[in-house]
């Protein structure tokens, strides 16, 4: 398949570059269009990337005068008023800063008194808005207060100081929003601060708000009011574009924070005001501070396009046509011995992977060999070592071999030690548990994280090769195949040795030889489990779902 895609990539370089020149010249120029995009796509990124420190920036002013409120529960209007003012002086896009303190209904007559006092007033009340309009004393005695307390901006964004903007649902959500978060937050979309309170005016169409809350000092986790700031995008899209002095793009933010449908929050109009190309548009994300997931939408014009569009498609189409033939030669070069690498690779990696697995498989038996299964003896002995859990081997050896060997022969004596092997392997449901030739006709069974019921599973593999019914004439046992196994079960720890269950194992299956063979024979010196419960062999092929 990749050999076809090659070729017809090489016979449609030979078409455009030696028969049709003209398409030469124009994929030159489509190549041109490309980079003209990427260029696009740069500027309007640089542009996004301004704006979001700029923004960035003016948010950062909430955390200043965030730090007004640490020496003081209640610093001076005065205060508040001269860091604000600076701020805006900074940052022009921030119209106006609010300070709105939280108040139980039980501390508001005390609130009341003490910011009289810090200011000099004759007297400060929490205001709410009646039905027909007016402004009165809130009359509320239960609950929660958030008077806007004071105010640093423009004459438009102005409010009574005092007015509870729990009434205000835009604005109290917001202000949970900043308590929940412990950050900054900003409004979703364009939500005015002042909604009806004040009539608004049409330049604030592109405003958003801000919020912080302020710690409530020695009570971690509430808040003792908050920083409230409106930001005027516009502004900022002017600050920022004033950095970067690009001409024939329009810009759209968007704001698409969670499932909402996107809401527009400002829209930048080009200065050559041209006609716009809309299927080239592209859209950015932007970085800001305050949980909210805006984006740009930038729609260049077509003068963007035209007025960097170049000559060059028509100067170099002569010298197309004699490249595009050495273009083809090194493309089927390359590609050729890509392909042959690859090849090579993939038989490297098939050959070591078929000898990997020769290495560590018996050849007669088609199970571990000695040298894998010391190797996963000493992995699993140092596991039960770090997690305290038991692990047992059980030693197997065929009864009677050698006669079995002298009475039918070493080919009938090497199906049967296959046989038996395959039998022990069947047998194993966890792929944590392996058979393994231990030596001639001994094998060994390792079984990690098994304890007692490795007696029964050993018991069990004992009767199904007797219920085999090979024969074995020589036999002093019986008339079929038998084999003896001993088991041996160790906790490790750090003064014992891998080579105590080997010579437990190779002791019990001595005793099973000795007690008159098949049958299965547990080491008396068996050291008990430590405190981590261990599965045993029945429950792990359960929980496995097969991995016994």
């Amino acid at each position: 398949m990749k050999e076809t895609t090659t070729r017809n990539w090489a016979f449609l370089i030979l078409l455009v570059g030696f028969c049709l020149s003209l398409v030469a010249a124009w994929l030159l120029h489509f190549s041109e269009q490309e980079q003209l995009r990427n260029r696009f796509v740069k500027d309007v990124t640089d542009r996004s990337a301004v704006f979001s420190r700029e923004l960035n920036t003016s948010l950062e002013a909430l955390y200043t005068l965030r730090t007004l409120f640490i020496a003081q529960a209640i610093p001076r209007q005065d205060d508040f008023e001269f860091v604000a003012s600076n701020s805006r002086v900074r940052h022009r896009d921030i119209v106006a800063v609010y300070w709105i303190p939280e108040i139980g209904a039980q501390l508001r007559p005390m609130f009341e008194r003490d910011v009289a006092q810090v200011n000099g007033l004759n007297s400060f009340s929490i205001l709410e808005q009646n039905n027909r309009g007016e402004f009165q004393s809130a009359l509320r005695t239960e609950g929660l207060h958030r008077p806007v307390t004071y105010f640093q901006g423009d004459a438009s964004q102005k409010m009574p100081l005092g007015i509870d903007m729990t009434g205000n649902a835009t604005v109290n959500s917001l202000l949970e929003q900043a308590k929940d978060s412990g950050d900054l937050v900003l409004s979703s979309g364009r939500i005015e601060l002042k909604d009806e309170l004040m009539k608004q005016g049409e330049y604030q169409s592109s405003m958003v708000k801000a919020a912080i809350s302020i710690p409530l000092r020695g009570y971690p986790g509430r808040v003792a009011g908050y920083i409230v700031a409106v930001i005027d995008l516009r502004i900022s899209f002017e600050e920022a574009l004033s950095q970067i002095r690009v001409s024939g793009i329009d810009m759209k933010l968007w704001d698409q924070t969670g499932t909402q449908e996107p809401s527009l929050l400002h829209h930048h109009i080009s200065r050559t005001r041209l006609e716009i190309d809309a299927n080239r548009s592209t859209l950015v994300p932007m970085h800001v501070s305050g949980n909210r997931q805006w984006f740009i939408e930038a729609l260049p014009t077509f003068y963007y396009f035209n007025s960097k569009a170049t000559w060059l498609p028509h100067l170099i189409f002569v010298l197309g046509l004699t490249l595009s033939g050495l273009i083809t030669y090194g493309f089927m070069r390359v590609s050729r011995k890509n392909a042959r690498i690859q090849h090579e690779t993939r038989q490297l990696l098939t050959s070591n992977q078929e000898l990997a697995e020769i290495s560590r498989t018996d050849a007669l038996t088609a199970v571990a060999n000695r040298r894998y299964f010391d190797e996963v003896l000493d992995k699993e002995w140092k596991r039960s070592l770090r997690n305290g859990t038991p692990l047992t081997l059980i030693m197997v050896d065929i009864d009677c071999f050698k006669l079995y060997n002298d009475y039918y022969g070493h080919l009938e004596g090497d199906e049967c030690i296959h046989a038996v092997a395959q039998t022990l392997k069947d047998m194993m449901s966890r792929p944590m548990d392996l058979v393994a030739r231990y030596g001639g006709e001994e094998f060994a069974i390792l079984l990690p994280d098994t304890n007692e019921n490795a007696v029964i599973l050993a018991e069990q593999c004992r009767k199904v090769i007797e219920q085999q019914r090979m024969p074995h004439a020589a036999s002093k046992v019986s008339p079929y195949v038998t084999v003896s196994m001993g088991i041996a079960t160790m906790a490790s720890d750090r003064e014992s040795d891998v080579s105590e269950l080997i010579r437990l194992a190779d002791r019990a299956l001595y005793s099973a030889k000795a007690g008159g063979r098949n049958q299965v024979v547990q080491a008396e010196a068996e050291v008990p489990a430590q405190e981590k419960p261990a599965l045993t062999h029945d429950k792990a092929s359960e929980e496995s779902s097969g991995e016994h």
